[in-house]
């Protein structure tokens, strides 16, 4: 498989979008994270040999996602002064169960990324907790751009059907499941 133009441009300026979403956002882990949103969002994106300048397109819709985030953020700010702050608090309060239930979800999810072959777990590692780029990736394990690609996108997509499989098990307040 062969990455895509645009998740070339994506990695080709991966910092520089980092830096313009860090200072759009006032935060360097939500950028990290509309980061990743961003690269989710081109994964899924066909190729597009009409767009001219892939490097403006990128920056365009990573900045979208920002404004979206924003948006949304600023929705709710509007909410919480609307209902005297009463309406987030409940639902947001992390309860004993509600803390229990996320360390189920934690373990459930690194149980699926321990079942995940030794170079997925080191490339992930790599990528997510020490930062690297998917460059400096491939060049400390001595892999090709394309197999550190591949490896993040089985990472991910294991990880995905991980929490949807299981919050579709997650109990609902009546006892039963959500999802079937």
């Amino acid at each position: 498989m062969q990455e895509s133009a645009l998740l070339q441009a994506y990695r080709e300026h991966e910092w520089e979008l980092q830096r313009f979403l860090a200072r759009r956002l006032g935060s360097v882990q939500l950028a990290s994270d509309i980061a990743h949103d961003l690269y989710l969002k081109l994964m899924g994106v066909a190729d597009h040999s009409e767009i001219r300048d892939r490097k403006a397109y990128v920056f365009g819709v990573a900045a979208n996602l920002a404004t979206d985030h924003l948006r949304v953020e600023g929705r709710r700010g509007v909410i919480l002064a609307e209902s005297g702050g009463t309406a987030w608090h409940q639902s947001d309060e992390l309860t004993p169960e509600r803390h229990a239930l996320a360390r189920d979800e934690l373990r459930y999810l690194q149980a699926a990324i321990a079942g995940l072959p030794e170079r997925c777990r080191q490339v992930f590692h790599l990528h997510r907790y020490e930062d690297r780029s998917q460059a400096e990736i491939a060049d400390i394990l001595g892999l090709g751009a394309t197999t550190v690609y591949r490896d993040l996108k089985l990472v991910m997509d294991t990880l995905l059907r991980a929490r949807r499989r299981f919050r579709a098990a997650e109990p609902d307040s009546d006892g039963g499941t959500h999802g079937k």
